[in-house]
């Protein structure tokens, strides 16, 4: 396409007699180009292209109507609420390139990767949600966030405190919910899991939350200080549950009188149905492919853990009388019970 000043001087020099073959060796142009625009009356301009990915009002309103009520919505969501409710058939880089003039902010990813094999690791940590409609009115929701570290499974637990009670029995739901304990279970120093640390820095880990792993079958492990980026597997789920699922649950029916079941059931519905079908772009599998590769290699939890936790109750089953070990039975190597009269006709 040549310039609108080009135009009018082709215009010109023909109209003073020029012909079309001097003007097309003079401007180093073809015949055809040195006719059109010499015997055009406006500048020749591209005729405007076909766009059917272009968004309807109806979809633009959407996108507008969802963005108002989340700032940081994902492309990805509203090019799934697209498709699904109103019939668009556009791809997700021309959806983004319309989401980026209307909203312009841009996220970066982890500083540190590392990967673990499966049954190897389970990350968590606590999300702050916000607040959020809770039985007749409103509260803070904290999210407590569990990711297993091969197939990138997520499981959600929700709660109005983060109290160590409320952390282990929310830690104990999320790894049942992902079929089971893996060999480690990473988390930062949270108080509610640490009684401290010693002088070289290594935890002191609390006595329920020691308890609590045993029963479960892992082993706890800590981050070192101030290098919370270690767990950035479950900081980055973090960052798609705010992103993603809070984006995707404010689409949903709420019910009249909202509980935290509820968003517990939500949380389990969003891993399962969207989290679990995307394909993971550092893995390159489908999560929920790779979790059911990954689940038999998990430890399931014991219903009588759980049935302990929701009831509040003794954390650690009380143990029974104490038994003489058959090995040591074997051997002759019991010692006799005997009672506390004996030991004082002894003393004597």
């Amino acid at each position: 396409m040549q310039s609108e000043d080009t135009w009018m001087e082709l215009h010109a020099l023909h109209h003073h007699g020029w012909s079309i073959a001097s003007l097309a060796r003079e401007f180093g142009l073809t015949w055809r180009t040195a006719r059109r625009y010499a015997t055009a009356d406006v500048a020749p301009r591209y005729r405007p292209r076909a766009r059917p990915a272009e968004l309807s009002a109806a979809q633009l309103a959407h996108v507008e109507r969802r963005l108002a009520a989340c700032p940081d919505l994902r492309a990805t969501v509203l090019l799934r609420e697209l498709a699904d409710g109103y019939a668009y058939g556009g791809s997700y880089a021309s959806l983004r390139r319309r989401v980026v003039i209307l909203r312009p902010t841009v996220t970066g990813e982890p500083a540190l990767r590392f990967e673990t094999g499966p049954g190897i690791q389970t990350q968590g940590d606590w999300a702050d949600v916000g607040r959020w409609p809770l039985g007749d009115g409103t509260a803070d929701l904290f999210a407590f966030v569990a990711i297993l570290g091969c197939s990138r499974m997520v499981a959600l637990r929700f709660a109005t405190d983060k109290t160590r009670p409320t952390t282990l029995r929310s830690i104990v739901r999320c790894v049942d919910d992902l079929g089971g304990a893996s060999a480690e279970f990473l988390t930062d120093r949270d108080t509610a899991l640490m009684a401290g640390s010693r002088a070289d820095g290594a935890p002191i880990y609390a006595t329920e939350w020691l308890d609590i792993a045993a029963l479960l079958g892992t082993r706890p492990r800590a981050c070192r200080p101030y290098r919370a980026k270690t767990k950035g597997k479950v900081e980055r789920v973090i960052r798609e549950v705010k992103e993603d699922f809070l984006a995707w649950l404010t689409g949903q029916v709420l019910p009249e009188h909202p509980n935290l079941a509820w968003y517990d059931a939500m949380g389990r519905r969003w891993a399962t149905d969207v989290h679990g079908a995307r394909r993971h772009r550092t893995t390159g599998r489908v999560i929920g492919e790779a979790w059911a590769e990954e689940r038999p290699l998990l430890l399931p939890v014991s219903g009588r853990l759980i049935a302990r936790m929701d009831g509040l109750t003794t954390l650690v089953p009380v143990p029974g009388p104490a038994r003489p070990s058959t090995k040591l039975a074997a051997a002759g190597e019991t010692v006799e019970v005997r009672p506390l009269a004996a030991y004082a006709a002894l003393v004597r």
